[in-house]
């Protein structure tokens, strides 16, 4: 436990989720924050710069103790009464930097622990980091860094396509945010608790090597998967995809490498995990959970389909407008409803979205209603629900629908089936014919529809209550503590390897 505190602390780091944005991932952070009074939470967020104002108001065991904006105009900050550094280190260099950045993150076989004094140098000399970036000796070591990556061959790795100097700029200014990020300042705590194996982790990765305090990685969607799968959607070019990706694998890596626990919300990322360097003893399993549901009200029967999600490719709303054209031909009168915001950076999907929602004709039949503060009250509204993902991990919103006994109708993906099993259908993700089957069926057949609900009602009560999923973590964030508080006091003698994943598998592809 922190010295002089009286109650655990735990810094809550999320990336593009809450409290600025509504999700399954927020929803989650905040039955977490809520649900474990017991714990003090500072919420360390990164998100785009467009994201003000949280949308969640938060409990008195909670606060925003940090908040980094990437692509912002703001320098890193030190710590709130940190002392400053004598004016040789004020002065300090690292010329290095940024080839190691590349280097640690972006490098196929590469020990991912190798980059974590470069982190650790950042937070303890944030005022260099913005000059670093600007000496011509930086550029010039990453341009050499940026040559071996281009010349690496793996049998495993795709080919480096050509990178241009736009392309080397542009990686450049990424690698600088890396930067940034690590020596972003962050409350004291007793561990961190890091919502994706992303950007996230790099303020969890320093405050290991510098403190000790353990790393807990609750995984929702596969951060890395999720990655692939947008690159391989995306109108952009090869070298942008290709340090997207590479860059994904790279921080994935790194967290399966430090984290003390990997809890993912379904064992169907376990594989995933395991392959990128996660230890499979360290692999615990916490599935999602929503309140105790009480007597389901009757479904409205009335030809309409729910599905909530916000809009971007992972939830593959143009398939989900491709079904409602379908069913609509073979159920003339059914209506479709979507809830879901346009998160930040996906303002183009969206207007492709509303061109083929035109151009399939749909009008007032399928409607988006933008985001919702209450996701179990509008699957009310629902004969059956819809979800069309191309990647999930244990998604709130079936759980939500099953909790108010309404079938479900979604594409096999994650631990959906974990979640659906005999109380909805499924089919492949982009299967329309196959996905427009079921709900056509279920609307034709409100009987079937209605034991299906009643199947999921059950099943939700029954395996997923919300109280197991909080004392879930409430046994990890107390043995983490624990173990932590029984620690020797100070810093370890222990350099940054020792203190972030002695063991971790390095050659993991």
């Amino acid at each position: 436990m922190s010295a002089g505190a009286s109650r655990p602390r735990v810094a809550l780091l999320t990336e593009g989720t809450y409290p600025f944005v509504v999700g399954g991932v927020s929803t989650w952070c905040h039955q977490i924050v809520t649900g474990l009074p017991e714990f003090d939470f500072e919420l360390v967020a990164v998100t785009s710069p467009e994201l003000e104002e949280a949308v969640f108001r938060l409990p008195p065991n909670a606060r925003i103790g940090a908040h980094l904006q990437l692509w912002g105009p703001r320098a890193p900050r030190r710590a709130p009464g940190a002392p400053r550094a004598p004016r040789a280190r004020r002065r300090a260099r690292r010329p290095q930097l940024a080839a190691e950045l590349l280097r640690g993150l972006l490098g196929w076989d590469v020990d991912p622990l190798d980059v974590v004094p470069a982190l650790v140098w950042c937070r303890q000399h944030p005022e260099r980091v913005v000059p670093t970036f600007r000496a011509a000796a930086t550029w010039t070591a990453f341009l050499a860094a940026l040559e071996e990556l281009a010349a690496e061959r793996h049998p495993d790795a795709g080919e480096v396509p050509p990178l241009d100097v736009r392309h080397a700029l542009e990686l450049y200014a990424t690698t600088s945010w890396l930067a940034r990020t690590a020596a972003e300042a962050v409350p004291d705590a007793d561990v961190s608790l890091v919502t994706a194996a992303g950007w996230a982790v790099l303020p969890a990765v320093v405050d290991k090597a510098l403190t000790g305090r353990p790393v807990l990685l609750s995984e929702h969607g596969v951060y890395v998967r999720e990655a692939y799968l947008a690159a391989a959607r995306s109108s952009d070019g090869p070298a942008q995809r290709f340090t997207a990706t590479r860059l994904a694998r790279g921080l994935a890596r790194l967290t399966y490498a430090v984290a003390d626990v990997v809890s993912p919300v379904t064992a169907a990322n376990a594989a995933w995990e395991e392959r990128l360097g996660a230890a499979p003893g360290r692999i615990v399993p916490v599935p999602n959970g929503v309140p105790a549901p009480g007597e389901p009200a009757p479904a409205p029967r009335t030809l309409t389909v729910v599905s909530v999600g916000r809009i971007d490719p992972l939830k593959d709303v143009a398939t989900m407008l491709r079904v409602a054209a379908e069913v609509r031909r073979r159920v003339p009168g059914a209506r479709f409803l979507h809830y879901g915001p346009v998160p930040p950076g996906q303002e183009g999907y969206a207007r492709g979205c509303r061109e083929l929602h035109a151009a399939l004709g749909l009008g007032g039949a399928f409607e988006f209603r933008g985001s919702t503060s209450d996701p179990t009250g509008v699957v009310r509204d629902a004969d059956v629900v819809l979800m069309t993902s191309i990647s999930e991990g244990f998604p709130m919103a079936v759980l939500e629908a099953l909790s108010q006994a309404r079938p479900v109708v979604t594409t096999h993906v994650g631990g959906v089936l974990e979640a659906v099993l005999g109380a909805g259908v499924t089919a492949a993700p982009g299967d329309v014919a196959g996905l427009a089957d079921a709900v056509s069926t279920l609307l034709r057949d409100p009987g079937l529809a209605e034991r299906l609900g009643r199947r999921g009602h059950a099943r939700v009560r029954r395996n997923f209550p919300q109280q197991r999923c909080l004392d879930g973590y409430r046994l990890l964030l107390g043995e983490l503590v624990g173990a932590r508080a029984a620690a020797p006091a100070g810093v370890p003698a222990a350099g940054p390897r020792e203190l972030v994943g002695a063991g971790a598998a390095g050659g993991a592809s």
